[in-house]
């Protein structure tokens, strides 16, 4: 198994897909970082900028776990590749020939792209914390680190980033097509989810519901809180449970799948 995920972290590496992803996601979450950062606890001609103050362990959580909830896009999208790509560049045929046993190779791949996803998380958390602690201690409050909260938001966002990368490779195996699986995966969760959660949370009962779809607890692992939000969340570890079960979800799917297709 070692040397199977070895060899799916070695096919990762020798395409560009990974840094350009990498590079955009650095550069997002600098931008948006920065921006939350420098409007937390501001107003602007007046108004109040909806964002709490920079010295609220909520607001700093929010903005320290931007890794997770800004940047899951990216985990997600490089798992989608790590799948489709196999069927794309028709590699998916040697790959199995090589390891007659399919539920290896799709556990290998579970294996590597949780990593891959927890490596991407440690660098978009890092850059997030860099960029908004940076513009609150210039704005001269003090950097929060320590703050209730914060330290755990920082290590569950690295490891959303690695459930995010395995829901993207079970995503990838139920849709083969690289272009459609990205655009599902984009418009389900940048719209469709958002939607939902948004129309479920006028109810009490919706509401309920709501919470457990991935993006409710993607933001319950950042936050623990619903940091003004209109909206029901589950505590920080109901999120991170709940993400971690979608996540298994998908790639027990995928294993499925994957063990009863013809790839030829």
């Amino acid at each position: 198994m070692n040397r199977l995920v070895g060899t799916e972290l070695l096919k990762l590496r020798t395409t560009r897909m990974w840094w350009v992803l990498l590079l955009a996601a650095g550069a997002l979450l600098a931008l948006v970082a920065t921006l939350n950062a420098a409007f937390a606890g501001a107003a602007i001609n007046g108004t109040p900028s909806g964002i709490g103050a920079p010295t609220d362990p909520a607001v700093l959580r929010t903005l320290y776990g931007l890794g997770l909830n800004t940047g899951s896009i990216f985990p997600l999208v490089i798992g989608i590749l790590g799948m489709t790509g196999e069927y794309r560049h028709q590699t998916i045929t040697p790959s199995l020939l090589a390891v007659p046993r399919r539920g290896r190779l799709v556990a290998a791949k579970v294996i590597a792209y949780f990593l891959v996803g927890l490596g991407m998380g440690v660098v978009m958390t890092a850059v997030a914390v860099a960029a908004a602690g940076t513009t609150i201690v210039a704005r001269g409050y003090p950097l929060g680190l320590g703050a209730d909260g914060v330290p755990r938001t920082i290590g569950l966002a690295i490891l959303g980033c690695g459930i995010w990368a395995v829901f993207g490779l079970g995503l990838g195996t139920l849709v083969r097509n690289q272009i459609a699986a990205i655009v599902i995966a984009l418009a389900a969760e940048l719209l469709v989810e958002q939607l939902l959660i948004f129309f479920l949370n006028r109810t009490s009962a919706g509401g309920r519901v709501a919470q457990f779809l991935p993006s409710a607890a993607n933001r319950a692992m950042e936050a623990g809180t619903t940091a003004g939000l209109d909206e029901r969340l589950l505590p920080w570890w109901g999120g991170a449970l709940t993400l971690t079960g979608w996540g298994l979800v998908l790639a027990a799917l995928g294993l499925l799948v994957t063990t009863r297709r013809d790839v030829t």
